[in-house]
């Protein structure tokens, strides 16, 4: 088989933009899926503000908007105690000429959407291919080996991309995973039918070490997610809609906005959620996306992390085959290693302190109850969780005097 310039293994959110990118500057982009589009993922289906300012800048928006995608305007949320407070986006930034919003989207529907957004660039997709190893040479990857609908396969390239989830086999194979130490986390996740009573907000209920949200998707249907310890799930092995009933009978408002719903299907799981990748570049190949490195879904930032990755990879790409052969040098691999974990990083800081408030319900009440109290810093930290503000923004003279200052 001829070689490819570069390889993308998993064809999601952020091998798609990736591959789209690639392949309208001139280079020929492969993705590899183990699935056929279009396929359900276990997902929050949800874009956060941030991740939908990265669409608009990468001219997605309009097209995933018009695929009915839901705006959502900002987050009611409750916490263990009941202390309920709604919260806005901040309007620190317009998005189409309008305030910052969020959506909900299926990934079925997104996922499909980019794929073809790539394909009209001319990037080639070979779906239905589970990638199982590398092909290393004089220490670098230069492709990878599978299983598709007929048999073994592989495919050689000059670069190889590891946008393969949670799971990932680039990461696996170069040694790079490494599960979390600390939080051992699993999603249930279910879809409800009929009309709830979120409208044009999220729901977001805090529990005993535990949490649960809400998403509208259209007029008719509703995501439903609940995050608890690995160690609830593992005693409830084929029963998991009776554990996710039992669940959703700690979250009461949770229960009455789904009153007037049925639930679709069966609920599945996805877990444990955490994981590391010591390092997102290694041997001539990357990792964008989940990828290199997941810690929680609450912020709902998943989608967003891996347009940025996606950006990153291209930009290293198009230098490495303006250079020379498109290979990359140790050069252009630490200076990407060097800028995906820039941009993470002060998320990941972010994810780690508010897990600490999730996990000590005494915390997450008396913060829910300032909050309360202050609408403006509500707001504001919203904002943060929704990538429109860095975290940093909670150390300015407002923010602080929010804090400090009692009523």
């Amino acid at each position: 088989m001829p070689q490819t310039t570069v390889i993308i293994v998993g064809a999601g959110p952020a091998g798609s933009v990736l591959a789209g990118l690639l392949a309208r500057r001139g280079i020929d982009a492969l993705l590899l899926d183990k699935a056929t589009f279009p396929r359900e993922k276990i997902c929050g289906d949800y874009l956060s503000p941030g991740t939908v300012g990265l669409l608009d800048q990468l001219n997605l928006l309009d097209l995933v908007r018009s695929a009915g995608a839901r705006r959502l305007l900002g987050m009611t949320i409750i916490s263990p105690d009941g202390t309920t407070f709604t919260a806005e986006f901040p309007a620190i930034s317009r998005i189409n000429a309008g305030p910052p919003f969020a959506l909900s989207i299926p990934r079925a529907i997104l996922d499909s959407l980019l794929l073809k957004w790539a394909r009209g660039f001319g990037a080639r997709c070979v779906e239905g291919l589970r990638v199982t190893d590398l092909i290393l040479e004089n220490g670098q990857v230069c492709g990878v080996t599978g299983i598709g609908p007929t048999g073994p396969e592989t495919y050689r390239g000059r670069i190889v991309v590891g946008a393969d989830g949670r799971d990932s086999v680039v990461a696996r194979r170069l040694g790079l995973y490494q599960p979390h130490p600390t939080l051992h986390r699993m999603a249930l996740v279910a879809y409800y039918e009929g009309v709830s009573t979120l409208q044009d907000h999220g729901l977001i209920s805090i529990g005993d070490r535990s949490y649960c949200i809400l998403n509208s998707i259209g007029e008719w249907l509703t995501n439903a997610a609940i995050v608890v310890d690995q160690g609830i799930v593992q005693g409830w092995k084929g029963q998991l809609d009776e554990l996710f009933d039992g669940t959703l009978q700690a979250f009461p408002l949770a229960l009455s906005a789904l009153r007037d719903t049925v639930r679709r299907g069966s609920v599945r799981c996805l877990g444990p959620l955490a994981f590391r990748a010591s390092r997102s570049a290694m041997a001539g190949a990357l990792l964008i996306g989940d990828a290199a490195g997941f810690y929680d879904p609450f912020t709902g930032e998943g989608v967003g992390h891996a347009l940025c990755g996606a950006q990153l990879a291209a930009s290293e790409i198009v230098s490495a085959c303006a250079e020379g052969d498109g290979g990359l040098t140790e050069a252009h691999l630490a200076r990407f290693d060097h800028h995906q974990r820039n941009a993470v990083r002060g998320r990941r800081r972010l994810g780690i302190a508010l897990q600490a408030i999730i996990r000590r319900p005494r915390v997450a009440n008396a913060v829910a109850r300032l909050l309360c109290r202050r609408q403006s810093l509500a707001n504001l930290l919203l904002g943060i969780i929704g990538d429109l503000l860095p975290p940093h923004a909670l150390l300015s003279p407002p923010a602080l005097f929010n804090v400090l200052h009692r009523t």
